[in-house]
């Protein structure tokens, strides 16, 4: 009988690197390292926080899992430094593209197309019963 249990990630992790491996033969043609890099950066004046941006490398990918600016720097550049400053971490980590997810009807839209994301998909009825939508920009 088969049994569904709870499971950690010590006592799994030789079984699933190497199931994996298999996985990336039959879709890569080879054995790939799935490496991940987290990232944090934050906008400060005078010791004050005024934006953070966060998320993570994942082999040629980078994604941000967030970015915030307060109300009262919005529209300073603060946005746009923090993107400009992970898109050299992710040259760094040799990322081909960022993508991250959003509001579809939020404000936001307005500032990652002007950084030249392009919008891919919608994602109908998502957090809290929400459209949301993807973007990704190419870099090199």
């Amino acid at each position: 009988m088969i049994k569904i249990s709870k499971a950690s990630k010590n006592t799994t992790k030789d079984w699933s690197e190497e199931e994996w491996h298999n996985v990336d033969l039959a879709h890569y043609g080879r054995r790939v390292e799935w490496n991940d890099h987290k990232f944090r950066f934050k906008a400060t004046e005078n010791g004050k926080i005024l934006g953070l941006i966060s998320g993570d490398v994942e082999s040629g990918i980078l994604y941000i899992g967030a970015i915030i600016t307060t109300e009262s720097a919005r529209g300073k550049g603060i946005g746009t430094m923090l993107m400009k400053r992970v898109e050299e971490f992710g040259k760094k980590h040799g990322t081909h593209r960022i993508w991250l997810v959003t509001g579809k009807d939020w404000s936001e839209n307005a500032f990652y197309k002007k950084l030249g994301f392009k919008l891919e998909g919608v994602l109908p009825d998502f957090h809290f019963h929400k459209d949301f939508v993807i973007y990704t920009k190419r870099i090199n």
